[in-house]
């Protein structure tokens, strides 16, 4: 039994010399395999039918939508209404309707306020700020200057003339008397010196009296800007009936056109929610603000029950008389610039880019003051994704490039 365990010296070399001729080509039998393996499942993954869904091509897909449209000239776009960006396109049509909706909203705040009482009316007003209150005290001390300086200058006139007039009477009565010889001539020329001297010192007297009047109406006149860039047009609160409120308010420089001196306005005020007071435009300044773009517009308004109080804001609707007004879809109206363009039909798939002049947003549309008529057909939902045609149109710029049109999934304002 030991002997046929135990391996005799002879039989160690055989196996160690297989050994050796294994370890050779095994590790490269284990290498081919696993090559093997990998490449079938690469071409798997390369040739299988089961294959992922493709990434989007944006290139392509703006491609498509520039060939989709077409400018056919100054204004003009063209296009294809079975391309997928002529499918997202709604077509709509501008209507008229009977509004008394305001045409624009503003938020201001009442400057003044006459309260009621039995003292003169220059004595009750009220003031939202103490810098107005000044401006306004100084204006009226201006008013009394130029009454007394006028009133100066109509006294030297009346001094002056009459002090003339009796030096003439006199000269004439010594021409009289040295003519018949009872006087010298001597006496006759005395007197017509005086007359002389009368006549220049009567005409000094009157020039000062009228520079004095000049300078006196000129500092009114500035006072009256400083009450005016302050918030309150001295003429307006002149002429208020009792239990007035005035109220200020910045129009965008945008808007100015639709503002008129006298417009019929509604006022809203945030303390009394459930109230609205009727306004008309009471004046309009001057001037248009440098930093802000906007001009600032004075709304007059009744409060015969004094419950405003200087200070108090509302949103102020101007432009509330009946009207007929036109609506277009919002989502229509694209901004370029400084102004607003709506597509227009023109012709079967063309369409005309119109500038217009739009108020304020009802719902989904917009009202349309000036640039198309009721009945025109118009673009709506989809509108923006013609933006870049739209620019190339109004600014005369080159057809855009693939890569800049508007992605579909794009939303804009107009």
């Amino acid at each position: 039994m030991t002997n046929n365990l135990t391996t005799t010296p002879s039989q160690q070399p055989d196996r160690s010399h297989a050994r050796a001729r294994l370890g050779w080509w095994w590790p490269t039998v284990q290498l081919i395999v696993a090559l093997l393996l990998t490449s079938g499942a690469l071409a798997y993954l390369l040739w299988s039918p089961h294959r992922g869904p493709a990434l989007p091509n944006p290139g392509a897909e703006n491609a498509r939508q520039v060939d989709a449209v077409r400018s056919l000239g100054p204004g003009l776009i063209q296009i294809a209404p079975d391309t997928p960006l002529g499918k997202k396109l709604e077509v709509a049509e501008v209507a008229a309707e009977q509004l008394s909706a305001p045409l624009l909203t503003v938020t201001g705040s009442v400057v003044a306020e006459l309260r009621p009482g039995s003292g003169p009316a220059e004595d009750r007003w009220q003031f939202s700020t103490p810098e107005l209150l000044n401006a306004y005290t100084d204006w009226r001390k201006s008013n009394a200057d130029v009454e007394l300086a006028e009133k100066q200058l109509t006294e030297i006139r009346e001094l002056t003339t009459d002090r003339i007039a009796t030096q003439k009477k006199l000269v004439e009565r010594l021409r009289k008397l040295v003519n018949a010889g009872t006087d010298a001539p001597k006496d006759l020329d005395a007197e017509e010196g005086k007359l002389r001297e009368a006549t220049i010192q009567g005409r000094k007297d009157i020039l000062e009296a009228e520079t004095a009047v000049r300078v006196a109406a000129r500092n009114r006149a500035g006072l009256e800007r400083q009450l005016s860039q302050a918030g309150a047009d001295p003429h307006l609160l002149g002429r208020a009936p009792e239990g007035a409120a005035i109220i200020v308010a910045d129009v965008p420089e945008a808007k100015v056109g639709l503002v008129r001196d006298g417009q019929a306005c509604r006022a809203r005020f945030y303390a009394f929610p459930g109230s609205v007071f009727a306004a008309k435009v009471g004046s309009l300044a001057p001037t248009i603000s440098k930093e802000r773009r906007t001009l600032r517009v004075l709304f007059e308004l009744s409060d015969a029950d004094a419950r405003l109080r200087p200070g108090m804001f509302a949103d102020v609707g101007l432009g509330t008389d009946s009207r007929d007004a036109l609506l277009a879809p919002t989502d229509g109206v694209i901004h370029v610039g400084t102004a607003d363009y709506l597509l227009t039909g023109a012709g079967p798939g063309t369409w005309k880019v119109t500038e217009v002049q739009v108020g304020e947003v009802r719902g989904p549309r917009v009202e349309i003051i000036s640039g198309v008529k009721a009945g025109d057909k118009v673009l709506g939902k989809g509108a923006i994704l013609l933006k870049p045609f739209i620019v190339q149109a109004v600014q005369g710029n080159k057809p855009p490039a693939p890569d800049a049109t508007t992605p579909p999934g794009e939303k804009g304002a107009p």
